[in-house]
């Protein structure tokens, strides 16, 4: 049950933060990289936007939740949550964003929280981490994404997110796996496990390349719509399973393989 409400709490706070994040954007107008003054302009308009605002505080808990449910679960298990954010996002920036959503984009949304939902039936044993082994990325496979990514900054803009987002994800595990089990806090070892988190070095790496994703995301969200990129954005989730298990040495089952090809397959439709 406390698993149950941990993850549903991660899920709406992933929701509700990209909505906000989207609302505020929304009003920034379209990123331009031939304008030498418009990264000092956006970081100004960030730290003052109080939709900005609002969003970030709101995924800084996501984040704490994330860190909490990563310290004790599969890695493989925790990312599946996000399939309910892909249709409420969906749902919200309809409904509060004024969101134009397609069949089309509704139809590969629904594909990718199928898939993503498939992956969470698989078992959600905590992860074995081997500490004593040095993991290296041989043989670690090439990820497909939809050919017009070569020609569309939207879908470039989604590549360097979803490659961000889980080295950050593997990263961030690698770390909380060491740190240990949340659980039971109270004041002493909450300053305590604070300090271990912002000292760790892999956190600190895996923070830092989620705010790279972080950045990608806001400005993508200058010029494309909350209901497109966040279902995009789940090319993260292939990378991660694999990362997952040529990392973290995690079980791919055949259940999670199956879920994988269906968010492959619900990110080419979202193409």
């Amino acid at each position: 049950m406390k698993v149950f409400i941990l993850l549903t709490c991660l899920a709406l706070t992933q929701v509700f933060g990209d909505i906000l994040l989207s609302r505020g954007m929304k009003d920034f107008g379209v990123f331009d990289l031939s304008n030498p003054l418009i990264i000092p302009h956006l970081i100004t308009y960030v730290l003052t936007n109080i939709w900005i605002i609002l969003g970030i505080s709101v995924l800084i808990i996501s984040l704490g939740l994330y860190l909490t449910a990563i310290s004790d679960l599969d890695l493989s298990y925790v990312l599946p949550i996000h399939a309910s954010s892909y249709v409420l996002n969906g749902i919200f920036a309809w409904l509060f964003l004024g969101e134009s959503v397609s069949l089309i984009r509704w139809s590969s949304t629904l594909l990718i929280a199928f898939g993503v939902f498939f992956v969470g039936l698989s078992d959600s044993q905590t992860a074995q981490v081997s500490h004593g082994k040095n993991i290296t990325p041989q043989n670690f496979p090439l990820f497909l994404f939809p050919f017009n990514a070569i020609i569309s900054k939207s879908w470039l803009a989604v590549l360097g997110i979803s490659l961000s987002d889980s080295a950050g994800d593997l990263l961030l595990a690698l770390g909380m796996k060491k740190i240990g089990k949340i659980e039971n806090l109270h004041f002493k070892s909450t300053v305590k496990l604070v300090i271990k988190i912002i000292t760790n070095p892999m956190i600190i790496s895996g923070i830092t390349c989620q705010g790279i994703a972080f950045f990608c995301f806001i400005t993508v969200l200058t010029w494309a719509d909350i209901s497109f990129v966040r279902p995009a954005t789940a090319l993260t989730y292939v990378m991660s399973m694999f990362g997952a298990k040529y990392f973290l040495k995690e079980k791919i089952q055949e259940r999670k393989l199956i879920g994988i090809i269906l968010i492959g397959l619900g990110v080419l439709v979202h193409s």
